[in-house]
């Protein structure tokens, strides 16, 4: 059940409000101020519970691609859908045309930067949770001016 196209519809809803109603709930202002990954931590640790439920695969570079792929789809939308673009078990690599989070037609008022930090944040924690062997970079992005978005998800090093 790696692809999103193989969760039922219903299945996909499920997942969302699940994962909306987890982050409502564990909210704590306080601590978000204080600790500003804290969410982020928290959102990576519900993406590696569901990939779990679901028996989403994650054991290489190739899975994290397909099970961060079908999860970000079901959190953000279509834009984030991208097919395996290349790479090996140890490292591969996502390009998207469109990116959910950022769209410059409609983003005069949001920093290309925060836009940057916000995704790399999400991207870093998912990648961290479903696999801690692995870490995820971006190396180009639409917020940076980029004409698409690319990261790398690899074995880490040492």
């Amino acid at each position: 059940m790696g692809r999103v196209k193989d969760i039922p519809m219903a299945t996909r809803w499920a997942i969302a409000t699940q994962v909306l109603t987890h982050l409502v709930v564990v909210a704590d202002p306080q601590q978000c101020r204080e600790t500003p990954a804290y969410l982020f931590d928290e959102l990576g640790r519900e993406i590696a519970g569901i990939a779990e439920r679901y028996r989403m695969p994650r054991e290489n570079a190739r899975d994290l691609v397909q099970t961060l792929g079908a999860i970000s789809v079901i959190l953000f939308g279509p834009t984030f859908e991208t097919p395996y673009i290349e790479g090996s078990p140890d490292e591969s690599v996502i390009r998207l045309s469109e990116c959910a989070m950022y769209r410059p037609e409609r983003e005069k008022r949001r920093d290309p930067l925060q836009v940057n930090r916000v995704c790399l944040a999400y991207v870093k924690s998912a990648i961290e949770a479903l696999n801690p062997r692995y870490t995820i970079s971006i190396s180009r992005a639409r917020c940076g001016r980029d004409s698409y978005c690319e990261m790398v998800i690899e074995k880490k090093r040492g």
